[in-house]
């Protein structure tokens, strides 16, 4: 197996509105369009308002504006891309200016969906956007997908999947995240620069031309002006990483090579012949200075030429990224091959006293997280509908009435950064999200993990949910929840985020990842189903579902996971279960010492001097997850549960779901307690994570002895500790102060049968966490 390894595209395709600035990015896009089946019906340009919207051609354009939003130098040449791509292009200009320059749009907004109004984005530049895209659906009704150039801006991004959103539309961001991700099969033999511009050089592929036409960096002056940074030959390029490198370092190029920070931009001129009918030719080119050592060209004389005649690269030929990185390429070699030794028995649940289920929700605090768990409403009647509006109103209601002290003022479903949802079949998974997406109005709703338990639930109950509730200052939150079809990892289309992350009270932070499944990034669609093998299908999915993990772990700066559950249905329980656990342990051994891993950021020049730095949050580096360096013990493998479940959503036969950390230092204990194997992680010296084992020996026929022994020995005080249960067993309703995840059967570390798997996450004894 290789990390080639990909999928078909859906069909039929998207019919997509492409903007378009005129630079590299937004043009490349396009050809990322087309690769992956799609058919772009229209381009879409907005251009400064003092500027006429007229034809390119001998007259100056005006001074472009600065717009945290917009590339507006060489406006005056986009009207040549209608002929030059054969594509109708609709233009309107741009009113309003940076109002809101968070780097989350709309964070503030009542109801980020609603018209813009009052103050709430009202006059905001990106609003721009709303009226055109409108009169281009009037024009082309099958249009429903917009495809931008975003690489590694939030803020960018977030502007247009709140207008996307608005509007109807996918959105499209086949850049996104591109620099960090696996070079292409193609790239890799071409003896290319696979890292840092490697963007660039697929772009040189492609038959790209993309002049530069502004520089703004120490690290480019004007010298470069007007070069071909997607040429042929690659020698702008190694004269553009030698320039970064000189200035900012070698750590600190990745986004700058490719003018992610304003560096410069470009001016995209001709590309392949499947969508550059003819090229752009400029007849007059004039350098020009600016302040703080910008320099950029006047254009004069722009048009359309014939194209020459010759070889032409066909859409099959763009490069697209690998599916796995390096690293997951090398998980999956092997486990296939080792699962055939495994002999299969059947996974059977294991049967145990019936008992009547307590029908109020339990609650915990433990620091500054409040969870609110195991609310159900049978009460409401026998529809899932139903019962998920009752159980919106029992939250509601909670929240509103909690005892808990928080410096932030009452909480509201705001506050809630992951909820567990358990449903009793995915056939009700509609009529749940309609309900529960009514209440998050926010940019960054919570995670979510969504799974159908069948029969296991209590009897009545169609639907379960728990939350997980942030007490801290909600300015200091962080979230990911990129909606836009890319590469990188599967789009979150619906009420929930990647990732959550609030601080601990002892220092660093938690890291709420959602649930992962084995979607390709591109097409949405699950992965190999291709494949020959359920064995060989199975091993890409769990590869492919955790790399989704890592690089949400990555881009949210998680050093270390304190624990994972792995989510399986269907058959031969068992050999998915030791699958995964090899998987899980293979991503944990430690490194050589001289396999070190590089960091990126912006320009230096660009964080110093206020251009766009403000855009860059996410962690861009490779990936240094796990970061072995931060363990002042023995490191261990984090705790893992492998979960049998009743249905996953899509279909899938496996979904990863984690709990990370980011902190300075954590130290980790393995044991033997007499309720079965015991792993502690201590982060900070502040809270304590700990994952127990429950095996049939230390059981036998009774799991409420050893979960009342558990109980007492880590969760006396309610304040002061919260604890989930795993278990194929129905449990005492007065019993279990926490969490319940109930399920078909349970696996741990190296494929061991369980009867449960407990987390409890306490105080240390200092009462921090």
């Amino acid at each position: 197996m290789s990390s080639s390894t990909t999928c078909p595209p859906p069909a039929p395709g998207l019919n997509v509105i492409a903007l378009i600035s005129g630079g590299k990015d937004s043009l490349y896009s396009i050809l990322h369009c087309i690769r992956n089946g799609h058919n772009v019906v229209a381009l879409a340009n907005l251009y400064p308002n003092s500027s006429p919207e007229g034809t390119a051609g001998d007259d100056e354009e005006e001074e472009d504006i600065d717009s945290f939003m917009y590339q507006t130098i060489g406006h005056s040449v986009i009207p040549l891309y209608e002929s030059a791509l054969g594509i109708p292009l609709y233009r309107a200009p741009i009113t309003g200016g940076a109002v809101d320059t968070s780097r989350i749009y709309r964070q503030n907004a009542a109801d980020q969906m609603a018209e813009a109004g009052d103050g709430d984005g009202d006059g905001d530049e990106t609003e721009s956007l709303i009226p055109l895209l409108r009169r281009i659906k009037r024009e082309h009704p099958e249009a429903n997908a917009v495809s931008a150039g975003a690489i590694l801006s939030t803020y960018q991004r977030t502007r247009i999947e709140n207008v996307a959103g608005r509007l109807g539309l996918v959105p499209l961001a086949w850049l996104w995240m591109y620099s960090i991700l696996p070079a292409s099969e193609e790239r890799k033999t071409s003896g290319a620069m696979v890292d840092e511009a490697g963007l660039l050089e697929d772009m040189a592929a492609s038959g790209c031309e993309a002049r530069i036409i502004k520089v703004a960096s120490g690290g480019l002056d004007e010298g470069f002006l007007w070069e071909d940074v997607s040429g042929a030959g690659g020698a702008v390029r190694r004269r553009m990483l030698k320039g970064m490198r000189r200035f900012a370092g070698e750590e600190e190029i990745r986004g700058a090579v490719l003018g992610e920070g304003g560096e410069y931009e470009s001016l995209a001129l001709d590309g392949p012949g499947f969508l550059w009918k003819q090229k752009i030719e400029i007849g007059d080119v004039q350098v020009r200075r600016g302040d703080g050592g910008v320099g950029y060209m006047r254009l004069k004389g722009a048009k359309c030429v014939p194209k020459t005649t010759g070889q032409d690269v066909t859409a099959e030929a763009v490069r697209r990224p690998s599916l796995l990185d390096d690293s997951f390429a090398g998980a999956l070699e092997g486990l296939v091959s080792s699962s055939m030794e495994d002999e299969s028995t059947p996974a059977t649940r294991v049967q145990s006293e019936q008992y009547a289920w307590k029908h109020e929700p339990s609650q915990s605090k433990c620091g500054n997280t409040w969870t609110i768990s195991n609310i159900t409403a049978p009460e409401a009647g026998p529809g899932t509908g139903e019962q998920m509006e009752e159980i919106a109103n029992k939250t509601q209601a909670i929240l509103e009435s909690s005892v808990y002290e928080s410096n932030s003022g009452p909480r509201s479903t705001d506050d809630i950064v992951f909820a567990t949802v358990l449903l009793r079949s995915m056939t009700d998974f509609a009529l749940m999200n309609s309900v529960y997406v009514s209440l998050f109005k926010k940019p960054n709703p919570p995670g979510r993990a969504a799974i159908a338990c069948g029969d296991s639930l209590p009897d009545g109950v169609n639907i379960m949910v728990s939350f997980v509730v942030d007490l801290g200052p909600r300015d200091l939150r962080q979230g990911l929840h990129v909606q836009s079809r890319s590469y990188w990892a599967p789009a979150n289309i619906g009420p929930y985020s990647q990732a959550m992350s609030i601080p601990l009270q002892g220092g660093g932070n938690m890291v709420y990842i959602a649930g992962q499944i084995p979607l390709e990034p591109a097409s949405m669609e699950i992965a190999g189903a291709e494949k020959q093998s359920w064995v060989e299908g199975y091993a890409l999915r769990s590869v492919l579902s955790l790399q989704h993990l890592w690089r949400i772990g990555t881009a949210m700066q998680v050093d270390w996971w304190l624990g994972v559950v792995a989510f399986m249905t269907g058959q031969d329980i068992d050999t998915k279960a030791r699958l995964a656990w090899r998987l899980w342990e293979k991503m944990h051994i430690q490194p050589k010492d001289d396999e070190e891993e590089e960091e990126s950021a912006l320009d230096a020049w660009d964080i110093k001097c206020g251009g766009r730095g403000h855009e860059q949050l996410l962690n861009t580096a490779a990936s240094t997850l796990p970061n072995f360096s931060i363990v002042q013990s023995d490191p261990s493998v984090p705790p893992f549960f492998a979960v049998q479940v009743e249905e996953l959503p899509r279909g899938s036969d496996i979904e990863w779901q984690g709990l990370g950390c980011r902190c300075d230092q954590l130290k980790m204990t393995l044991g033997e307690i007499d309720q079965g194997c015991s792993t502690e992680t201590t982060v900070n010296d502040g809270l304590r994570y700990t994952g127990i084992e429950i095996g049939i020996e230390q059981a036998g026929s009774n799991l409420e002895t050893c979960l009342r022994q558990i109980l007492d020995k880590y969760c006396q005080t309610p304040t002061a500790s919260h604890a989930v249960v795993y278990t194929a067993q129905s449990l005492p309703g007065d019993l279990w102060p926490g969490q319940v995840v109930l399920c078909t059967s349970l696996w741990g570390q190296k494929g061991r049968k369980l009867v449960a798997g407990v987390i409890v996450q306490m105080k240390s004894p200092d009462g921090t966490a």
